[in-house]
């Protein structure tokens, strides 16, 4: 029976094509999306509501991140207020800025109905939601905080879709391991010959 010989790693192209793999295999496993509760609080007596924001990736911890469809990392943003819901589809210019992780600024307007149903939502910081065809007026605060896991057996929440390592990051790191180890298997039978 006649083994054939593995090619060294300590090669200049394999070492070129594993670093290739690595460059290419971080960004898959650090990908994951995460989703904000959003709650709009009244001032005073007056209309509050809920939304969800969904972004590419987390927002930085230190400094100002800013969301937006045109640069890919704002992928949904919905409120709902008065029974009326205002999404992303109805302003597509809308953007998200996060100060050192939490939420800083939403700048979002859109027009919903027509006269007499005409419901306006405008936010910058705040909100502002005029109704009754929009000669009254509710304001107040917007804040949001990163949604919960549905899994109940976990003792820290974590944000909705994000992962500790995704699916596609998952079989990554299943090969890497796997290769290593063979690695090890191979330099130990090769070292127990000699």
């Amino acid at each position: 029976m006649s083994s054939f010989p593995l090619p060294s790693l300590r090669r200049p192209v394999f070492r070129l094509l594993a670093l290739i793999f690595l460059l290419v295999a971080v960004p898959v496993v650090h990908a994951s999306t995460i989703t904000y509760n959003v709650t709009l609080t009244p001032s005073s007596d007056g209309y509050g509501g809920s939304g969800t924001i969904t972004l590419a990736s987390s927002p930085a911890i230190a400094g100002i991140s800013t969301f937006s469809q045109a640069n890919g990392q704002l992928q949904n943003l919905t409120f709902t207020i008065d029974n009326q819901t205002f999404s992303l589809a109805g302003y597509p210019s809308a953007t998200v800025e996060f100060l050192d992780g939490q939420l800083y600024n939403i700048s979002f307007a859109q027009t919903i109905g027509t006269s007499p149903n005409r419901f306006t939502l405008d936010t910058s910081g705040v909100y502002a939601f005029y109704y009754n065809n929009g000669q009254s007026e509710s304001d107040g605060s917007i804040a949001a905080t990163p949604a919960d896991l549905p899994d109940e057996s976990s003792s820290t929440p974590q944000p909705a879709g994000a992962s500790a390592t995704p699916e596609p990051g998952s079989i990554i790191l299943l090969a890497t391991a796997l290769l290593g180890g063979g690695f090890l298997v191979f330099r130990r039978a090769r070292h127990s010959q000699s």
